[in-house]
């Protein structure tokens, strides 16, 4: 059958589910993953949803994205050089697109009761975006200044941008998991990012997070390696081609089988963090930023200030690593992982938008109302902020 791009227009705006939007994109051709069997299987029961872990991902988001902001692009040993372990805000910290898109895509949930690719793409161009990145940008002038529909106006790109948004997917389906779990990550991802490994890794990483939200302790170091394969591999397929940028380790091939063997040898060999960037190098590709985050979570998951504190100083893209690395621990750990001293500035308006932190309440609360009709059980200890009763 020839692909029918004339009618895809009129079939996506009967669509309240990103499932259904799936499906199309699949039927027309637009989609460029494979349609695999656990697109449509339902993520497992989280028996308990731990409040304080949904405080976690968000506030962890802003609090990488700003621990990194200032470091962003310099070498590991500039910064180490000039600045040692970065534990601390610099003085001119602030959050960047890593945080706005982050509470934008939240911010379309919590009105539109879906993740509405539509809804999201007039956000995302509807004000200034702080860092914006080359893939953002080409998509801003696609959709807002060209008028290709949302459908058509991302990019070629393996960027990483595909992950930093990640936290607020999992947070529809908390007390009603389903199959639009993965949908959600799919066509987000989609929407700015037209490749393979972008909505591979996506997927992978959403359900690395919904496990993340099922343990109260970290899993063994290979179990990240094992949960992203397992996911990426299917996704992805044998027969795609990925390269090396940087670094001494030179590779062609799928990503996910450098991902694989390089966290592998890793773990094995015992390379610090600061080893595996200089290897492979830990800027805004997905082939690099992938495994940085993923051996940061291998050797740190357990203790969370190292994991960040490790994550920014040994990364150049910094803000967005220390985003990623900042919203699995807050699932893993729950908001109060977080030290005082990086929590506070996020409360007090200095570095987060006091409107942000409204939404996280907005969060808490419409988990707070969802969970009277739902057999999984909220626990409201531990948080940092109070809901009203």
């Amino acid at each position: 059958m020839a692909r029918n791009l004339f009618d895809i227009e009129s079939r996506l705006g009967k669509c309240r589910k990103n499932s259904c939007i799936v499906d199309a994109l699949f039927e027309s051709g637009l989609l460029d993953v494979e349609r695999i069997e656990f697109l449509y299987t339902t993520p497992p029961k989280i028996e308990t949803v731990y409040l304080n872990k949904v405080e976690g991902i968000l506030f962890g988001t802003a609090i990488g994205d700003a621990l990194g902001v200032k470091f962003e692009s310099r070498p590991p040993e500039y910064i180490l050089n000039k600045y040692g372990h970065i534990k601390g805000f610099h003085q001119k910290a602030h959050i960047t697109d890593d945080t706005q898109l982050t509470f934008w895509t939240l911010e379309v949930f919590l009105n539109q009761g879906w993740l509405d690719p539509k809804k999201l793409a007039d956000r995302y161009t509807k004000e200034r975006i702080t860092g914006i990145g080359k893939t953002m940008k080409a998509f801003i002038k696609n959709y807002k200044d060209l008028r290709v529909p949302w459908y058509l106006a991302g990019v070629n790109s393996a960027g990483n941008g595909a992950l930093m948004r990640l936290s607020p997917l999992v947070i529809p389906h908390l007390l009603n998991p389903s199959k639009e779990l993965w949908c959600d990550a799919i066509v987000t991802t989609y929407l700015i990012y037209h490749d393979r490994l972008a909505i591979a890794s996506a997927v992978a990483f959403v359900s690395l997070l919904w496990e993340c939200f099922r343990i109260q302790r970290p899993l063994e170091a290979d179990w990240w390696i094992e949960k992203y394969v397992a996911v990426a591999r299917e996704l992805e397929g044998d027969n795609t081609t990925y390269s090396t940028r940087y670094g001494t380790l030179k590779y062609k091939g799928p990503a996910w089988y450098f991902i694989e063997k390089v966290l592998e040898d890793a773990s094995k060999e015992k390379w610090s963090l600061k080893e595996l960037s200089s290897r492979i190098g830990s800027g805004a590709y997905l082939l690099e930023t992938i495994p940085v985050v993923l051996y940061t979570l291998m050797m740190h998951a357990d203790t969370p200030y190292t994991a960040l504190t490790e994550a920014i100083t040994y990364s150049k893209d910094s803000d967005t690593i220390g985003a990623i690395v900042g919203y699995f621990i807050g699932a893993i750990h729950g908001s109060k992982a977080f030290p005082r001293y990086l929590v506070e500035p996020m409360l007090n308006g200095k570095i987060l938008p006091r409107k942000y932190v409204s939404l996280i309440a907005s969060t808490l609360s419409y988990l707070k109302k969802t969970s009277e009709e739902s057999e999984i059980d909220i626990d409201y200890s531990d948080m940092i902020l109070t809901l009203s009763k």
